[in-house]
């Protein structure tokens, strides 16, 4: 696991959440070509098409959802011919760090991969804005069981979930620029990539590319991309295995690791709330071999210590 560092919240990132401008503000040349060409690879992809589908019909698939409403590929395939790269609004201070980036350069590497991931989650977020959903009445988007379920009401105390499409780790919805459909485009950009793509800001020229457990799919999914056309084989989506193990704790504050997109997208984990790294059955996308489930709870156990002598300390006042 990558060494922690505390960092102070940087106030330019969270205002920066506000301050969103039209991709034609590249202009015209190669920044702009190769990024046009980085979201259309993506776009074209097989899970790309079938996780954007399932938003324009309304519902996940799932066991009780097997299949796609009929013409909904359809009317998938005409938003696709339609779509405006510029109908985009992305980060005016992204933009800028690409915009002023060497072709060929690490920075720009980065910065490309991080604008084809804002871009695909701001698909998400427009498909699903556009409410073309077939269920918007139907039983099975509402469905709440009765409240003597034993599991249910634990994890959503306040009712139904507003949406099916949902991402354990990003359901804060008070604070995304984009409310619920930014948790829409999560979801979307966690099964397209293999996880939410973050990066290592701990410090200037820190290495990108950490990953983070992020649960249900891993966090960070970095693509360096050798060349700019269509590959011939999709490498997505990309999940860990045994050659990808280096891990950050998504329980962990971001202030303390240093590994996020962007610093208001998950809340710290409560004192009161479930460890998922304290469950004793093994998970193999989220930790390939049984060590990193257990350096994990190793992690787990050291925060909840803290935390009871915290508490000890608060009663001995």
């Amino acid at each position: 696991m990558a060494p922690q560092t505390t960092r102070e919240i940087d106030t330019d990132s969270l205002e920066a959440k506000f301050q969103r401008i039209s991709l034609s503000g590249l202009g015209d040349g190669p920044h702009r070509d190769i990024l046009n060409r980085a979201i259309r690879n993506v776009l074209s992809t097989d899970i790309s098409e079938i996780t954007l589908a399932q938003i324009v019909d309304g519902l996940p698939l799932s066991e009780k959802h097997k299949q796609l409403c009929p013409g909904v590929l359809e009317k998938m395939c005409q938003l696709y011919s339609d779509f405006d790269i510029d109908s985009l609004r992305i980060s005016s201070k992204l933009l800028h760090e690409y915009r002023i980036s060497a072709p060929g350069s690490r920075t720009f590497h980065m910065r490309l991969i991080e604008l084809a991931a804002v871009a695909t989650h701001q698909i998400a977020v427009q498909l699903y804005e556009l409410c073309t959903s077939l269920y918007k009445d139907d039983c099975i988007a509402g469905w709440e069981p009765p409240r003597d379920h034993p599991i249910f009401w634990i994890y959503n105390p306040d009712g139904a979930p507003p949406t099916l499409f949902q991402h354990r780790q990003y359901r804060y919805y008070d604070q995304y620029p984009d409310g619920i459909a930014d948790g829409v485009g999560y979801w979307a950009e966690s099964r397209i990539f293999g996880g939410v793509v973050l990066f290592d800001r701990r410090e200037p020229g820190s290495v990108d590319g950490v990953d983070v457990r992020d649960a249900p799919l891993p966090g960070t999914r970095i693509l360096t991309p050798g060349a700019y056309s269509a590959p011939r084989s999709s490498p997505l989506p990309i999940l860990g295995d045994q050659n990808n193990r280096r891990r950050v704790d998504p329980e962990e504050p971001v202030e303390t690791t240093g590994i996020y997109r962007d610093l208001w997208e998950r809340k710290p984990l409560g004192k009161d709330q479930l460890d998922q790294r304290l469950k004793d059955v093994i998970d193999r996308i989220d930790f390939p071999t049984v060590e990193d489930l257990e350096q994990a709870q190793q992690r787990a156990a050291i925060r909840r210590e803290r935390f009871r002598r915290e508490r000890l300390q608060q009663l001995e006042e």
